[in-house]
């Protein structure tokens, strides 16, 4: 009985270090959106907004691990991503969520982001990881 007891508790102690972490990683990313100085005159990638925060490229719908997939193999075979931009979709408009999809992994490796918001205006991903 008391095994059971001690293992509960230390599941849920990760459970609450998890849901920590991933709220500490959350708040880097939601440092916002800024004005774009200058515009490059391409994006080296072009996604649309699609549903439950997934993203259309090319026609094909990709979650956040897809979209990293892609972006790594690109990089890999000598067409590296710089500069992402997040438009809306056909069907969906951008949300929170497709902002911080995009702007995570910019910052995860090592690009630029943009989206271009529901009211026209483009504007820079910001992520501050100096916290």
């Amino acid at each position: 009985m008391h095994t059971r007891l001690a293992s509960g508790f230390r599941i849920l102690a990760l459970a609450a270090l998890l849901t920590l972490l991933a709220a500490c990683g959350r708040d880097n990313i939601k440092e916002g959106v800024g004005e774009v100085g200058q515009t490059p005159p391409q994006y080296d990638l072009v996604v649309l907004a699609d549903k439950d925060s997934q993203v259309e490229l090319d026609g094909a719908t990709l979650n956040a691990e897809d979209l990293r997939g892609h972006i790594r193999y690109r990089n890999e075979t000598g067409h590296p991503v710089h500069t992402i931009l997040l438009k809306k979709g056909e069907k969906q408009k951008v949300t929170e969520q497709h902002i911080l999809v995009v702007a995570g992994i910019a910052r995860d490796l090592k690009a630029e982001g943009f989206v271009e918001l529901n009211d026209g205006k483009l504007k820079r991903l910001i992520v501050n990881d100096t916290k």
